[in-house]
């Protein structure tokens, strides 16, 4: 049933999308040919002419739906002249019609909010409280630093804890030999390198056999992590990864005060190698009401401090309209925000396209949703698709609203149409294009629920 619920609700989002469409078309008295649900790929379930609109169900309803107009036809016999041609109309009443499957779209999203804060009265605010419940193998320092059951986690090595996953993030990020070093870790440790070696420099060789004087262990800096790491994505931050010699040289080199190596190295690998330590984690708790930093921790070889952790996401209250409104307005701020900052991780690269995913894996995670945490959760989600539909379709790419806007700014600027051909080419070379990357989406999801990497 939870799957059900969810291809109905993303079946929802496109009937809107396209009722959008469809309505202001109507309000214009624009001739409509066809207004139909699905992609017309396929067998059709259902299709009746009323009026002189023909309204069809395609068996792919939940991948998409159009609003065909005379101009779609080649075979209409209507002069290119008619008034009854898309094309012929006023170019602000073509832009409305264009925009109203978005605007459609994020009406639906915002209207959603405001029902599940006036059903459930809260909303989740997108930050969390992290308390300590208790400890499992502990590292020594956890056992000392004074840490108690009840203690929420406030700050981590100076940043406040928004995110339920940063304290294991940090913790393993600051593991001794973690095989990660900085540029900044690697300078200093070169300089206390070459002060206790003067006859080496950047350069240099360090031939085999030689005897060389190893610097005090220099810890590295506290991990801070960005939201970009948080969320699993890599970092902008230059980071140097030390490879199987110089991670070799590194485990037999540390703690001693010399070092001689078994074969010739440079100077630049010998300190990579031993600039890889570990990192403090300093950690600032609320108990009673008062804030507590902590001593210095040290997580374990395993990337572990030890601590048992419970998440509690914080809710808004929303007990009358005005709350709701207010509420409803943070939450598809923020995450409007989120998703244009996605969009620029995609487009940059940071996120490679098999991390991408398609309505299958939509599905399978919103029902999911609905069946563990219930539709609070899963309306909500709902609209966050919706929202999502709205800015993907503005963008400007040939076949998307978007793109049929940006000629419509073209014909506005040059004072007369884009040649047909031009943009019939382009929307059907972008069309396929969008096509292949589903079915690429599809496939990936499809192989990931197989090996159980969706769940």
């Amino acid at each position: 049933m939870a799957i059900i619920k969810m291809i109905l609700l993303i079946g929802l989002l496109i009937f809107v999308h396209e009722l959008g469409h469809f309505l202001v078309a109507r309000m214009f008295k624009m001739k409509v040919e066809r207004f139909c649900f699905g992609l017309p790929f396929g067998p059709t379930i259902y299709e009746k002419k009323i009026g002189d609109v023909t309204y069809g169900i395609h068996w792919l309803f939940f991948l998409g739906g159009y609003v065909s107009f005379p101009d779609d036809n080649k075979e209409n016999g209507l002069p290119s002249d008619s008034p009854d041609l898309f094309k012929n109309k006023p170019i602000y009443q073509r832009a409305c019609v264009l925009l109203a499957g978005v605007t459609a779209n994020l009406i639906t999203a915002y209207l959603l909010v405001i029902f599940c804060c006036l059903h459930w009265h809260y909303l989740p605010s997108g930050q969390y409280d992290v308390f300590v419940t208790g400890m499992n193998n502990p590292t020594k320092t956890t056992l000392n630093s004074g840490i108690q059951k009840g203690d929420k986690i406030l700050y981590l090595n100076g940043k406040y804890v928004e995110y339920p996953n940063e304290l294991m993030l940090v913790s393993t990020a600051s593991k001794k030999f973690d095989n990660i070093i900085t540029p900044k870790q690697y300078t200093k440790v070169l300089n206390q390198f070459l002060n206790k070696n003067p006859q080496y420099n950047m350069e240099s060789t360090i031939k085999k056999g030689d005897i060389v004087n190893l610097p005090d262990t220099i810890q590295e800096d506290n991990v801070k992590l960005s939201n970009t790491e948080i969320f699993g994505l890599k970092s902008k931050e230059e980071k140097i990864n030390l490879n199987d010699t110089q991670q070799k040289i590194r485990n037999d080199s540390f703690n001693k005060k010399t070092y001689k190596p078994k074969e010739d190295i440079s100077v630049k690998d010998f300190v990579t190698a031993i600039s890889d330590t570990y990192a403090p984690i300093e950690i600032t708790v609320e108990r009673t009401g008062k804030q507590i930093k902590l001593p210095i921790l040290y997580s374990g070889d395993d990337g572990k401090l030890g601590l048992v952790l419970t998440v509690n996401e914080k809710m808004y209250k929303t007990d009358n309209i005005a709350d709701a409104i207010s509420a409803s307005h943070n939450y598809m701020w923020r995450n409007t925000k989120l998703m244009f900052w996605s969009f620029k991780l995609l487009f940059t690269g940071q996120v490679p396209l098999d991390k991408m995913t398609s309505v299958v894996a939509i599905t399978k995670i919103g029902s999911d949703i609905i069946e563990k945490s219930g539709m609070l959760k899963g309306l909500l989600l709902t609209a966050i698709i919706s929202l999502n539909l709205a800015i993907l379709n503005i963008m400007p790419i040939p076949a998307l609203d978007g793109g049929h806007l940006l000629f419509l700014i073209i014909e506005k600027i040059k004072g007369s149409p884009v040649d047909e051909k031009i943009i019939e080419n382009c929307s059907n070379i972008f069309f396929y294009l969008l096509i292949a990357l589903m079915i690429f989406f599809v496939g990936n999801d499809i192989w990931s629920i197989w090996i159980k990497k969706l769940y």
